[in-house]
């Protein structure tokens, strides 16, 4: 941690910056055929509960470690999939497909779940930072024990935690610290925000639409090319333009099903813009003005019009579908209670049985079908994407950083512009403000690395409720956006600005780092005032 402020401290130095960055490149076909989509739709869904299956198997705890090999596993799976050799597999039969793509499914699973242990050891260690029932020696054996996925499930699973003799040492010192009933509560505690928070399996994953291909593509000229579920033949799309990227590595192969198309996505290297800038800015992002700069510059200013526009549109489509979507659960339920009986249908009981098919058919055709409604919304995210690029372009045009301090936990709700208020608007609210805080945040973070610009995370408690330039706590908030507020001393500011100041002061500050509890940063800010 003491490393990673230092570097924060020593943004605004000059430092040797990558010459690349990650960039994923996309291709598309042109529009594929009724017979060639419901082909491939088919194909992608065998190949997606396939995956299903594998990420159930081995999401556990007793996989933690498994998951890092998926050759061994692989090498398992064949073993119980094809007892007798030259046969045809459980899972051959089951998906009706090639091997090589369950060894694909297999494979994409396995990235899948060490990236969910990894974001969830990342989420733990923030828990048990903001812990105060958790004294600092506590804390220092459950980072340790985060760094090691062995020692992580040797505590899950109520076993002595084996490490490498110069790790046992260091380990050893750490709980030498401690009485045996403080280890007991760090590794209880422990146990229970991982079974809170860790990946559940579920009976039924998403519909599959994309696919990993390693070896198994090729491109001539327009035309695409990558292995089916029938042994030595594939299938062929033509493309809206040749390819132009490396042949080699892994694709991703997409199944846009509103579209009726194929999609090929490849990861690049791509070149960054130089950057000669010495000036680090602090921004704080919100729903009313997307961002506002220490600087004293706002950007994407009237973005609630927007949001709200979309969430009065959806949730008055929603609540239209509603009584649909009701009838449609009494249909099913009445379906359920027909076929749970064990004696064959009467007469009455099959009539019935087919009226109530016919009746859900109609509605799944007629009124809850999905294909306009995400069309148009992926168009309403692609408005909303616009916006946010547009944003962030302009203020690093305008501002020229070489430094962006922001906030590591983005606003919760935002009070804009007076809309619909029902039940379902509340929801997409809800849905949208969810998917604008992480999209926001990552484009920032992939249009700064693009213009060589660092990013550096800080901690959000209070920086919208004290004054940047004497430290007092404000009065109040007022405005439409509740934008505007006043110091005691200074008199009235915006509030969105006096934030941002106050995250860039936070990029050097040494007392109140970013794993900080919010407790111990007002205790700090109240000090700072008695102080003054």
């Amino acid at each position: 941690m003491q490393e990673s402020s230092k570097k924060a401290r020593n943004s605004s130095v000059k430092q040797t910056v990558k010459k690349t960055q990650p960039k994923t490149v996309r291709v598309y076909s042109k529009k594929l055929s009724d017979e060639e989509f419901a082909r491939m739709s088919d194909f992608f869904e065998r190949y997606g509960r396939c995956r299903h299956f594998f990420l159930n198997r081995y999401c556990g705890i007793n996989s933690m470690l498994a998951v890092n090999n998926w050759q061994a596993l692989r090498n398992q799976v064949r073993k119980w999939d094809k007892p007798v050799k030259g046969s045809k597999g459980k899972l051959e039969t089951v998906y009706n497909f090639q091997t090589k793509h369950w060894v694909g499914a297999l494979r994409e699973a396995c990235a899948n779940i060490k990236s969910m242990w990894s974001n969830l050891a990342n989420r733990l260690k923030k828990l048990i930072q903001g812990n105060e029932n958790l004294s600092a020696d506590q804390r220092h054996l459950l980072f340790f024990i985060l760094k090691f996925k062995s020692a992580w499930q040797a505590v899950l699973l109520h076993k002595p935690i084996e490490l490498p003799e110069e790790y046992t040492e260091a380990l050893t010192e750490i709980e030498a610290k401690l009485t045996d009933k403080q280890i007991k509560q760090a590794h209880s505690y422990l146990r229970r925000i991982t079974y809170r928070y860790h990946y559940r399996a579920r009976k039924s994953g998403r519909l599959g639409s994309n696919m990993k291909c390693d070896l198994n593509w090729a491109f001539e000229g327009n035309a695409f090319s990558f292995s089916s579920d029938v042994p030595r033949k594939q299938f062929s799309v033509e493309m809206t333009s040749p390819w132009s990227y490396p042949r080699t590595g892994d694709i991703t192969v997409v199944l846009d099903r509103i579209k009726q198309r194929l999609e090929v996505h490849k990861l690049i290297s791509s070149k960054r813009y130089s950057n000669d800038s010495k000036k680090a800015i602090g921004i704080d992002k919100g729903l009313a003005t997307l961002l506002s700069c220490s600087s004293g510059n706002e950007y994407g200013e009237n973005f609630s019009k927007l949001a709200n526009a979309i969430v009065d549109k959806y949730g008055k489509r929603n609540a239209n579908r509603q009584p649909y979507m009701s009838l449609r659960w009494q249909l099913n339920q009445q379906l359920e209670q027909l076929e749970k009986a064990n004696q064959p249908l009467s007469k009455t009981a099959l009539r019935k049985k087919i009226k109530l098919l016919g009746k859900l058919k109609n509605l799944e055709q007629n009124n809850i079908g999905r294909k306009s409604y995400d069309k148009s919304y992926r168009s309403a995210q692609e408005t909303v994407r616009s916006f946010i690029n547009h944003a962030i372009n302009r203020m690093i045009e305008k501002e020229h950083p070489a430094v962006i301090a922001k906030e590591d936990l983005t606003f919760v709700k935002e009070k804009g512009v007076k809309s619909d208020n029902s039940r379902f608007a509340r929801k997409m609210r809800k849905r949208l403000n969810s998917w604008t805080k992480g999209q926001l945040d990552e484009r920032i973070v992939y249009l700064s690395s693009k213009n060589s610009i660092e990013t550096h995370d800080v901690n959000p408690a209070y920086t919208s409720q004290y004054c940047p330039i004497c430290g007092q706590h404000f009065e109040e908030r007022y405005g439409s956006h509740h934008e505007l507020t006043k110091c005691k001393k200074c008199g009235e500011m915006n509030a969105n600005i006096a934030a941002a100041k106050n995250i860039l002061s936070r990029l050097t500050d040494e007392e109140i780092t970013l794993y900080t509890p919010y407790k111990r940063v007002k205790e700090i800010l109240a000090s700072r005032i008695k102080e003054a």
